[in-house]
């Protein structure tokens, strides 16, 4: 960009930010359409001018077949107002000011708001050749039923020729397709073939085959490919249709006005990939080569971001009732720290009875739901504070519901209903926006529930022992916690060799909450039997702790690191702890692990059947005595203690044995907070959270 164009850039930025803009969603037309052409634009009044009129004045042909979506993804911008006027002389056209998502998954979104059957999207600043819009109409009258998808040779900057008639499924430049031409388009123009992928700037397909973005698609960039591939699991194919001619603007001449970084397109094709069963370890191998020493941080902070817990039951949404901004604010704040995305739903006027508001913010709640395509949606009141362990409590919460479960009241014992969390799968969204949107039309009482009202309509009552999280105090910048004293004990099991290791353990341990002091056992060495010297090492910490008196133990390897929100998430877990019998709580698990059900009231503590895992175990005093006999000191009693190592194998092995048959009472912590990295490689359940171990 030369210097002008950044002074223009930032003297139109200023203008913005003089005045606030006010838009208008356009009102749905009521006139049918075959075909919605939808456009999402940010900052590009002129591009989706001349995309819009170019289809007017080029294509008078078909006006009379379909409708207009423009979504408007910067409604603040200067453009916006005169975006809106097109709704004043342009039949079927509609305007939708949306901010809630600002990346390519807005793509998504328009598919939600047409209304025709079959959907052509658009770039704004993709324009249309002659003929082309009949062609792709004429296709569809041929093959109504079609589950592909539809898309057209880009051309050529004067549009003379052919330019690319898909991509080929190769990397180039950190992008995922290389421009092609396959001579079957200049060859046979009227005959339409299968491709494997093409540029995006223009395709069509049903309404109801469209298979969906992942709605957690951040920024822009990483869906070439992926969702063509998606097409094609759905029992479709990818066609080109060589008609149905496009050419693309790629110049900026004052830049692109939305945040494009390699994180983003990295985060997406992580999800994409995933999601659609591709080799991960191609993608980084390439970004590795092409980014070189810069990628390994992006690496890191991009799976970061697809490992956040929220991603996957859909999005957290704060109920709010819009008279007050500071506690919003709070829990943005609150949620901004962790780095949990958080919406807002407000009701729909600045009137009315508590009840009706309450309601209101619901409706709009679901109304972002269904847009965004979340499978589930969790709603929280604004009053309650926003914690680390939260987004994993609910995760547990929306995992272990059942599957014939539409919605769930999640609140504590003896706890007012009003203000529980709420949880409403996709499947329910419509049903109970519509039958409370037309109780909000008639008359709601003053007193209404949202708990009550969807526990009579068959939701799952989810009672815990203590809150999800507490209540935020009025003037209080922190919620009340009770005082704890330090109750618990590390002891760290190290080997002799590893002095780095130990002193890296005490400080990642002495930071947790109520320990009272982090100590080291030397690890018992036995090249022959490395599990039975575990075992060893793991009897002589319990002994340790026997002696100094302390509550509890964690008895944790050397070589164990814990998830980043550990601290809160023990800190939860102990609460909930207090409230109930226990032995032995393993905070991880070994490979062939598998989880248990959560304990009925419980929001992170499961049954332990199968967890073999040692790396990391809470075990409370009432156990010690039990386990030091059970486990005979090899010292004193070698041959009973070989006995022992011969009849269980393992110390893991041990736990499971002694759990079934009542010995000891074992659970686990969901999520498992500690891990190694030979753990996490092996596929052990923490794996999925595997960049959010500090290792």
């Amino acid at each position: 960009m030369t210097e002008f164009d950044v002074a223009l850039h930032r003297a139109l930025k200023n203008l913005q930010s003089a005045g606030s803009v006010q838009v208008k969603e356009t009102p749905p037309h009521g006139k049918p359409a075959d075909l919605t052409i939808a456009i999402a634009t940010y900052d590009d009044f002129d591009g989706a001018y001349f995309t819009i009129h170019s289809i007017l004045v080029h294509h008078r042909e078909i006006l009379d077949r379909v409708e207009f979506v423009l979504l408007d993804n910067n409604p603040e911008g200067l453009p916006a107002p005169m975006l809106e006027s097109f709704a004043e002389y342009i039949d079927r056209f509609r305007y939708i000011p949306f901010t809630d998502v600002r990346s390519t998954a807005v793509r998504d979104v328009l598919f939600r708001k047409a209304t025709g059957k079959y959907v052509l999207v658009l770039d704004s600043h993709v324009i249309l050749a002659p003929g082309s819009l009949s062609a792709l109409l004429a296709y569809f009258d041929a093959n109504p039923e079609t589950a592909d998808l539809i898309q057209g040779p880009m051309l050529s900057q004067d549009s003379s020729h052919i330019a690319a008639t898909h991509m080929d499924p190769r990397w180039r430049n950190g992008m995922f397709g290389s421009w092609g031409v396959d001579p079957r388009a200049k060859q046979h123009p009227d005959m339409p073939f299968e491709i494997v992928m093409q540029g995006l700037g223009a395709f069509a397909c049903r309404r109801e085959a469209w298979p969906g973005l992942n709605s957690h698609f951040t920024g822009f960039g990483g869906e070439e490919g992926y969702i063509h591939e998606k097409f094609r699991i759905n029992g479709g194919k990818v066609v080109c249709l060589p008609e149905f001619g496009w050419h693309h603007r790629f110049e900026r001449p004052a830049g692109v006005p939305y945040r494009i970084n390699w994180e983003d397109r990295v985060h997406n094709y992580l999800l994409g990939w995933n999601e659609v069963g591709w080799d991960i370890d191609s993608l980084h191998r390439q970004f590795s080569k092409y980014l070189g020493d810069s990628y390994p941080e992006i690496r890191r902070r991009a799976e970061l971001s697809v490992q956040r817990p929220e991603l996957a039951f859909g999005g957290v949404i704060v109920l709010s009732d819009d008279r007050r901004v500071a506690p919003w604010r709070s829990c943005l704040a609150e949620a901004e720290s962790i780095e949990l995305t958080v919406h807002r739903a407000i009701p729909s006027q600045d009137d009315g009875l508590d009840g009706w508001r309450t309601a209101s913010a619901f409706v709009a709640g679901l109304d972002k739901a269904i847009l965004l395509g979340w499978k589930s949606v969790v709603f929280l009141d604004e009053a309650r504070v926003i914690e680390p362990a939260l987004a994993y409590k609910l995760r547990n919460i929306a995992d272990d519901l059942p599957a014939e479960a539409d919605s769930a009241v999640v609140h504590a014992h003896g706890e007012d209903p009003v203000g529980a969390a709420l949880v409403v799968r996709a499947a329910a969204y419509r049903t109970l926006r519509d039958e409370l949107s037309r109780s909000i039309s008639g008359s709601l009482p003053s007193d209404l529930s949202l708990a009550t009202y969807l526990l009579e309509r068959g939701a799952v009552d989810v009672v815990l022992d203590r809150s999800l999280s507490p209540v935020r105090v009025l003037g209080e910048p922190d919620p009340v916690i009770e005082d704890s004293k330090p109750d618990l004990g590390v002891v760290v099991v190290n080997l002799d060799l590893d002095i780095d290791r130990w002193k890296a353990s005490w400080h990642r341990f002495i930071r947790l909450p109520r320990v009272a002091a982090v100590e080291r056992v030397a690890a018992f060495e036995d090249a022959t039997n490395q599990d039975a010297a575990f075992a060893v090492s793991w009897r002589r910490a319990v002994a340790r702790a026997t002696e100094k008196g302390w509550d509890s133990v964690l008895i944790t390897a050397d070589d164990v690191n814990v998830l980043d929100a550990s601290a809160s998430i023990l800190e939860h877990a102990r609460r909930e702890l207090d409230l109930r019998p226990w032995d032995v709580v393993q905070l991880g698990h070994d490979a062939k692990s598998r989880d248990g059900a959560l304990l009925d009231g419980s929001a992170m503590l499961r049954t332990s059947p199968e967890n073999r895992g040692v790396h990391a175990v809470l075990v409370h005093s009432r156990a010690f005595e039990r386990i030091l006999d059970a486990i005979a000191d090899p010292e004193a009693d070698p041959e009973a203690f070989g006995k022992w190592a011969g009849h269980h194998r393992t110390l893991g092995d041990y736990l499971v044995e002694a759990n079934a048959g009542g010995m000891l009472t074992c659970l686990t912590l969901a999520p498992g907070i500690a891990s190694t990295r030979s753990l996490l490689r092996s596929g052990a359940i923490e794996s999925e959270y595997s960049r959010r171990f500090s290792l």
